[in-house]
C-alpha cells in the first residue's frame, strides 16, 4: 500500500509540473566531523543541468532545464531554460572555500564544505550602549 501511495503522488508531482506547476527539491545539510554536507535529491534531473557558483560568503545551487520546444502563438517552436531549482546557502567562516567539491551519484547532488581547521565560528559580541 506504501508504495502505491508513493508511486500516486510522484505521478501527481510530475503531472503538476509538466502543466507549469513546481515540484518541491528535497534539499538536506548534514554537518559531519570535518565537513558540511549538502544534499539535493533529484534523481530525475542530469547532472549536467546542475550549476553551481560561489559568490562571496554564498554557495548558490540551480538547475536549468534546457532546450524546451513549445508551439507559440503562430505555430512556431521555440526553445527556453526553464529554472527547476534554486537554492542559496550561506557559508560559514570555518569553510574552506578552496576545497569545496560536489559529485552527482545516483540522483543526489552532494556539495562538500570542508571545514578551514577552525570548528567555531569568530564570534564578537557587540554591546548595547544606553544614552
Amino acid at each position: 500500500m506504501k508504495n502505491i501511495l508513493k508511486d500516486f503522488i510522484q505521478q501527481i508531482d510530475t503531472i503538476n509540473t509538466i502543466s507549469g506547476g513546481t515540484t518541491t527539491t528535497r534539499v538536506n545539510l548534514k554537518k559531519e566531523t570535518d565537513r558540511l554536507v549538502i544534499e539535493v535529491s533529484a534523481p530525475t534531473v542530469h547532472s549536467d543541468s546542475f550549476n553551481i557558483y560561489l559568490r562571496g560568503n554564498q554557495l548558490i545551487v540551480y538547475t536549468v532545464l534546457n532546450d524546451i520546444n513549445f508551439i507559440d502563438g503562430s505555430d512556431q517552436a521555440a526553445r527556453h531554460m526553464v529554472p527547476m531549482f534554486n537554492r542559496v546557502f550561506d557559508i560559514p567562516p570555518y569553510v574552506d572555500r578552496e576545497l569545496i567539491d560536489a559529485v552527482y551519484e545516483n540522483g543526489y547532488l552532494r556539495v562538500i564544505l570542508p571545514y578551514n581547521g577552525s570548528e567555531t565560528e569568530d564570534v564578537k559580541r557587540i554591546d548595547i550602549r544606553e544614552y
